[in-house]
This record gives structure tokens, sequence and C-alpha cells, in this order.
């Protein structure tokens, strides 16, 4: 089993990642999923779905999530899945690396998982569906059986949309959705990504209407003023900490301008975090490195828009 796990893919931050939110950004949404997971099997609805556009901040909220779970003692197994890392951007590590976290978590499973996989050694050459049902699904119901769980059970996978290959993305989603909507036992699941067709018509053809909610990111969760609110705490950190903080005036900079980077960000977080990273540069005056991503000063050899260009790039091939 520890051989199929990817690590990379459970780690709560790896670099290259998508951050945790910054402190007290993002608590309406988060609070919103929050009492989702508290009261998800008292209800329909044991599948969510949340979904916005490339840097609306979803890994983000996941990942601050999975704190928020553990913190809490709920039980959560998750897997982010990331275009541009070979070890989770495929579906094949993905049973391996839930069932990895469950043992860990419910160590009860350990030799009903193990002695399944020593049963089958080549288990995980099969299907996606049936390393699900013999690793996750049917260890979780024997175990159910004999020790009913007093609280739900999470899974959560995010950037389901940077899995190689559209019909992966619909068979993740499919496999998992089957299984919960069964309710057999209390587990529920978060699946984040973009709104991309193939998911949307995924969610359509399981006819889970009654059992999915949606949560779409581009609903307005105060978005705007989270992003003010981060870009104020980093420029007061660069004015505090910068090797050329002797000569930032104070004031720096007008709020009209952290207003105008908030409307250019179009709610979107990763604007505003990638002009932040740009202006940190120990190396360069923070001053006229906001001149650059605004225009009045040529950017010469620097690009402070790098990291939206290869996202940009990679979405519109």
């Amino acid at each position: 089993l520890k051989s199929r796990v990817s690590p990379t893919a459970y780690a709560t931050h790896q670099a290259g990642d998508a951050p945790k939110c910054h402190p007290h950004t993002r608590e309406a949404v988060l609070s919103a999923i929050m009492t989702w997971v508290t009261i998800a099997t008292t209800g329909i609805q044991w599948v969510l779905w949340m979904n916005g556009a490339a840097g609306a901040g979803k890994s983000a909220i996941a990942r601050s999530i999975v704190d928020l779970c553990l913190e809490k003692r709920i039980i959560i197994a998750r897997f982010f899945f990331f275009r541009t890392d070979a070890a989770r951007n495929h579906t094949e590590p993905l049973v391996a690396t839930l069932a990895y976290q469950l043992i860990t978590l419910i160590p009860a499973l350990n030799p009903i998982i193990s002695n399944r996989i020593k049963s089958d050694p080549l288990i995980f050459t099969q299907s996606l569906e049936h390393q699900f049902e013999a690793l996750v699904f049917t260890p979780l119901r024997q175990l159910h059986e004999i020790s009913p769980f007093n609280q739900a059970v999470v899974l959560l996978v995010d950037g389901v949309d940077e899995c190689t290959g559209d019909d992966n993305q619909v068979n993740v989603i499919h496999t998992i959705v089957q299984f919960v909507a069964k309710k057999v036992i209390p587990l529920i699941v978060i699946f984040s990504s973009r709104a991309e067709s193939q998911l949307k018509m995924a969610c359509n053809a399981l006819k889970v209407d009654c059992t999915l909610k949606i949560l779409p990111l581009d609903s307005d969760y105060r978005a705007a003023y989270d992003i003010q609110l981060f870009l104020n705490d980093s420029f007061t950190e660069i004015k505090n900490t910068h090797t050329f903080r002797s000569s930032i005036d104070h004031d720096w900079p007008a709020p009209s301008l952290v207003q105008e980077i908030v409307d250019k960000s179009s709610r979107q977080f990763i604007y505003a975090s990638v002009i932040i990273k740009f202006i940190s540069s120990p190396r360069h005056h923070p001053v006229q490195l906001l001149e650059i991503v605004r225009g009045l000063r040529p950017a010469g050899d620097l690009t402070p828009f790098a990291q939206l260009d290869a996202l940009y790039r990679h979405i519109f091939s």
C-alpha cells in the first residue's frame, strides 16, 4: 500500500501549491462548508461540489477545510490533484492514498484493508471502481456494521479538473458519488474544481440533484472584502520587514491604489497574491515594483505576471 501512495497528494502544504487561506479571510465560505460538514448526514445533500474560476482560491479553501476538520477531530481523507506534479495528476495513486489515510485515522480498518491487499496483491492494477469498492467502501461498511461511526467520515478531492483526461475526471466523481448516494454509511464527499463542461455533465448524468449541493465561488462570499484585507496585511508586512523599509513612506500605498488592485482582481485571489509575491522581492524596491505592476514604469527583464501567464496559457491550451 505504501509504495502506491502519493504523499504530496494529501500533505497539508507542498511547494508550489496554493497556501491556506490568509488569516481572517474566506470566513463566510469556510463557515458555510463546515456547517454543511457538521449536518450533512442529517439532510439529503451528502455531496458538495465547490467550483469556481482559476485563481478563485479553491485549493486554499480546501486546505483550510482540512485543518478545520482535523482541529475538530473530524475524520477527513483527502487527495489534491495537481497538473504539474506527475505523482498526483492522474488517478493511479488515488485509492491507495485515501486508504492509507483512512487506516492512519481509523486504525480498526488496518486488518480489513491489509488482508484485502494480501489476498489480492494485484489489486492496484484493477479498475478505479474495483479499487474503491475493495479498499475504501467495503472496509468502511464492514467496520460501520461492527462499530457504527458516531460522525460523518469526509472524503475531499480537490482539483478534479487537474486530473489527466476528461473521462478520468468524470469516473472519479461517478465512482464516489454512486456509493455515497446509497447512504449506507455516514460518508460525505467534497469535490473542488473549475466548472468544466464535462464535470457539469457528470453531475447532471448522475441525477444527483437531490444529493448534490453546489457551492459556486462566483457567488460573492465577501471575496472583494477578503482580498482587501489580504492586501492591507501584506502591505503592512512589507513596510515592516522589507530590506528597503526605511525608504518606504508610512502611507504607502494609498487606499485608492489598494482598491485599484481589488477591482482588477475581479474577486480572484490569485491576482492579488501574484502582485504581492512580485513586489515582496527583497532585491528590488517595493514602490517601484508596484509602479511596474500598474504600468507606470517599464518592466525590463522582470515578469510580474509570469504565474498568471502560465496558468492561463494552460487553460487556453
